[in-house]
């Protein structure tokens, strides 16, 4: 009799921990508008550091099929807006987990392609239950991570964000680059009129 109660309480706690995850794995959705932020930290080439780059893209996280794909196109340089003939698409294709996503995109350039990845998490908020007891909830509507290009082999941070309507949602802070930031984002149908460079995708 102990062994059934042992194998059932096994049996419970397995189907619980997959229930679980599966919960966890389907409110991780990332179908929508996204805008991605990098801030180049290391790199081979010194005109690079400090470099701010910022992507417009829309994910399909189609639950039916394992990959995330997403197209886009680069729409800010140095917290600076590109204009809309100068934009440069990239395509991403990636896999998500229950707490984690990685992209891999083909950034086209004005000279070149070149590669690149995004390891992104899901941001932890705190939460007040009561005065007295704070608990973390996921937000998946915002993710952190860091990012590798092929492009002068540079790295760094990186932040995706769900946008709401071509905008940024209430509440959060500006991306900041090396001491740098704007506070409030232009909306990416903004012509703009700074030139973009040439050598980094």
């Amino acid at each position: 009799m102990f062994e059934v109660i042992k194998i059932i309480s096994v049996a419970f706690t397995a189907v619980s921990i997959g229930f679980t995850g599966w919960l966890q794995y389907e409110k991780f959705r990332l179908d929508g508008e996204w805008r991605i932020d990098t801030c180049t930290e290391e790199t081979d080439f010194a005109a690079y550091e400090g470099l701010h780059l910022a992507w417009h893209v829309f994910l399909s996280d189609d639950p039916l099929s394992a990959p995330v794909v997403g197209d886009g196109e680069k729409v800010e340089e140095a917290f600076a807006a590109i204009p809309a003939t100068a934009r440069h698409p990239v395509r991403l294709v990636g896999a998500k987990e229950i707490n984690s996503v990685s992209l891999t995109g083909r950034f086209e350039g004005a000279r070149r392609a070149s590669t690149g990845r995004f390891e992104l998490h899901p941001t932890v908020g705190r939460r007040l239950l009561s005065g007295y007891i704070p608990f973390y909830q996921r937000n998946v509507d915002v993710l952190e991570g860091q990012f590798a290009f092929t492009a002068g082999n540079a790295r760094g941070p990186a932040r995706a964000v769900r946008l709401q309507n071509g905008r940024m949602p209430d509440g959060v802070a500006p991306f900041t680059c090396m001491g740098k930031s704007v506070p409030k984002l232009p909306p990416f149908d903004d012509d703009g009129s700074d030139r973009p460079s040439e050598d980094m995708n």
